[in-house]
């Protein structure tokens, strides 16, 4: 996974030398194969290289137009190379190499701000634009590669890496004390802040122009809204499902090395890795092999997944890789703050630490993941909402019977009452309801400091959902999950941990076309009498072993949290008791309500305990720590110990 930093002055002052090195410093991990520079004047780019494809070998960067008007830095692949590089040869473009950074550059040439539109993948990039004196950058539909940058009035300093744009010219540590009540309280508002005041990151599905009158954006992609795929039968949708499936996979998985995938024994991941042998043995793969690994959970605890993933091997016929949970100590979370400038890593994405270290050992560097199943498939009982407003009453039937099968009359009546009938009740009186449910749902978070407290109500109270207006429901209620802040910061931290460990993460069911077919079909696909995941079930039961396509658990895993909660608690913070030195802990919470919090944690079940809401107090108070200390003082160059 490469990086990219980028240093643009609009007072024509020059860059200071050394400031543009700094920045790529800050994030060497993601240049195991070399980091350049770029410096002109008033502008610096620079570029941290990890080749992940054949194509990214005949790659310079940055990378410059014939007569130095236009200079790129991108991290990321496209999974429409093929017919970007047609449309552009159609229109007379000529392309120097083969490599998807020329393929960008191209299409900024061919279409400008546009540009984003005809472009697919997973990418972040930024373009000086000389003829302009202009800034353009971009990021990819869901923000799969992360950009955050920050701007002062007359110079923009953007980067990959948090730690990158703190290294940046007068970029100061300030925390932002409105994102750090977000993150105690687990209530994620923001959807561009950062823990540090002034750095931003830039949003998925967007490009950005910086010049000397100031930010101008756009919106270059949104999910379709509303059914558009009216098959003649539930096997027309499922053969397209596959048929969409099997494209998503062999697109993500082009490299020039074997490529790997998680095969955690869940219903998208052994998917994707059954899949992606299926494609290999029809000699369709872009890639040399495929190789499975899965973690290795203690025997008996709720995260052991390991004869699912057995059965899957056993069913597919290789091997897959066992790789132990790396469960570190409290000491590796705080080393990755004072290193990475930002919150550390939640324990649950740490674990994958070990499993990354063994699939790099093995010589892979692109690694298939499950992510986005759960968000696009699962499926909610809003389809009787959708069929009372398309009057499809023989599909409300089938609904209605499959309901009644599964879960008994009196249920099935509740589910049609309840996301079906209460949507044909007045506007007026359905947004009361709303309001009175988001109202009990915000809660007090009394844990938190009353300065906290304060910002949190007021974000709550200035916050615009943007989903009301959608008025097919199960598209609103997929909406909110690609609004979900939370996962879009998840997303941004497993990148760099990723890149860290050698590899880079890559998402067939965050691909562009799976959303849009998801969005685009009925929500009786995705849950059916209680079975969830249908259309995903139906569509790769040959791929499968049985016992994973009917699979109804989920592995959990609290058990990383679990190991260090009672020191946060306790000896470590003494968020309930004990002296306060530094005045952090009175910043962030409040003893009497972080005792009722951890009262809470001891007493509910694995599933409802606040495992988020406590680990993210122990992360904003060691976050005032790193406040005081120099950007670059305590930074390594980001490699995972």
């Amino acid at each position: 996974m490469s990086g990219i930093a980028a240093i643009i002055r609009f007072d024509d002052q020059a860059v200071e030398p050394g400031q543009i090195e700094a920045m790529t410093a800050a994030m060497a991990c993601r240049g195991p194969d070399g980091i350049s520079h770029h410096t002109a004047g008033p502008v610096a780019l620079g570029h941290c290289q990890m080749h992940a494809t054949a194509e990214s070998l005949e790659e310079v960067q940055p990378l410059a137009s014939e007569d130095g008007s236009l200079i790129l830095v991108m991290d990321g692949w496209l999974s429409n190379w093929e017919e970007l590089r047609a449309l552009l040869l159609a229109r007379g473009a000529v392309l120097r190499s083969r490599s998807d950074a020329e393929l960008v550059l191209r299409a900024y040439e061919a279409w400008g701000d546009e540009c984003p539109a005809h472009i697919d993948g997973e990418y972040a990039f930024v373009i000086w634009d000389g003829r302009r004196g202009e800034a353009f950058m971009a990021r990819d539909h869901a923000g799969l590669r992360p950009l955050h940058y920050h701007l002062d009035g007359h110079r923009l300093v953007a980067a990959s890496d948090i730690a990158a744009v703190l290294a940046g010219p007068d970029v100061r540590q300030v925390p932002n004390m409105g994102m750090v009540a977000e993150i105690v309280a687990a209530d994620w508002i923001s959807a561009d802040e950062t823990v540090w005041q002034g750095v931003l990151r830039a949003p998925p599905a967007h490009w950005m122009r910086f010049g000397r009158e100031g930010i101008a954006s756009g919106e270059y992609w949104s999910p379709p809204l509303e059914v558009s795929l009216p098959c003649r039968s539930d096997a027309d949708y499922v053969a397209q499902y596959h048929a969409m499936f099997a494209d998503c996979v062999r697109r993500c998985s082009r490299t020039h090395l074997p490529v790997a995938a998680a095969v955690s024994g869940g219903l998208d991941s052994s998917a994707i890795f059954a899949m992606a042998h299926d494609l290999a043995r029809r000699g369709e793969l872009p890639a040399a092999e495929i190789k499975g690994y899965t973690y290795q959970a203690p025997a008996g605890d709720p995260a052991d997944e390991l004869a699912f993933a057995r059965d899957v091997a056993a069913h597919v016929g290789v091997k897959v890789r066992e790789v132990p949970l790396f469960l570190p100590e409290l000491d590796w979370f705080k080393a990755r703050m004072a290193a990475d400038r930002d919150a550390a890593p939640y324990p649950n994405t740490a674990m994958g630490v070990e499993l990354g270290r063994a699939l790099v050992a093995d010589g892979c560097r692109v690694l298939l993941n499950g992510e986005g199943g759960d968000e696009w498939l699962t499926g909610k009982p809003f389809y009787y909402a959708e069929q009372l407003q398309f009057r499809d009453w023989g599909a409300l039937r089938r609904s209605l019977r499959s309901d009644v099968a599964a879960y008994g009359w009196r249920a099935a009546m509740r589910l049609l009452l309840r996301y079906g009938l209460v949507y044909a009740l007045p506007q007026w009186l359905r947004s009361f309801v709303g309001r009175r449910r988001g109202a009990a749902k915000g809660g007090e978070a009394d844990w938190l400091s009353p300065e906290l407290r304060g910002l949190l109500t007021a974000r709550r109270a200035a916050k615009r959902p943007t989903y009301a207006r959608i008025a097919n429901l199960p598209s609103r209620a997929m909406y909110m999950e690609l609004q979900n802040n939370f996962g879009a910061i998840m997303r941004d931290h497993l990148s760099r941990q990723c890149a860290q460990t050698g590899f880079e993460p890559r998402y067939p069911m965050f691909s562009r076309r799976f959303m849009e077919f998801a969005f685009s079909t009925p929500e009786h696909l995705r849950l059916r009498g209680g079975v969830t995941k249908w259309i995903h079930r139906q569509a790769l039961a040959d791929l499968l072993p049985e016992s994973v396509a009917k699979r109804t658990s989920k592995g959990e895993f609290s058990l990383a949290f679990a190991k260090h909660l009672g020191n946060i608690m306790f000896p470590e913070y003494e968020l309930l008791t004990g002296t306060d030195a530094g005045n952090y802990r009175s910043r962030v919470v409040s003893p009497d309500g972080m005792g009722r919090l951890y009262q809470r944690y001891l007493d509910t079940s694995a599933g409802e305990k606040p495992i988020w809401e406590l680990w993210g107090a122990f992360m904003c108070i060691e976050l005032f720590a790193l406040a005081d200390v120099a950007s670059n003082d305590n930074a390594t160059n980001g490699e995972l110990r």
